[in-house]
């Protein structure tokens, strides 16, 4: 794998900002973000550290209280609305 620099990894994503999403899913060792673009291109976001969390999924613009989060050690935590079963 080649090493980028900072400014390479930002003009990926920048490069990939309006492709449309056609999967995602989480692994099942760790909770890594895998998001499959149209262009079949791939955005892998670690979900794993011992003591930070990784990444955050929501729609703070929705008006709907669904956050995802990929917890330290591994884990997945999960808020929904209340009204929600």
């Amino acid at each position: 794998m080649p090493f980028n620099t900072e400014e390479q990894h930002f003009k990926h994503i920048w490069d990939i900002r309006r492709q449309k999403v056609v999967n995602v899913q989480l692994d099942t060792v760790s909770p890594h973000l895998i998001i499959s673009l149209e262009s079949g291109r791939v955005l892998f976001v670690n979900g794993y550290d011992s003591t930070y969390e990784c990444w955050q999924l929501g729609d703070p613009f929705g008006g709907v209280d669904w956050l995802l989060v990929a917890t330290p050690g591994g884990d997945i935590a999960i808020w929904c609305p209340s009204e929600f079963e």
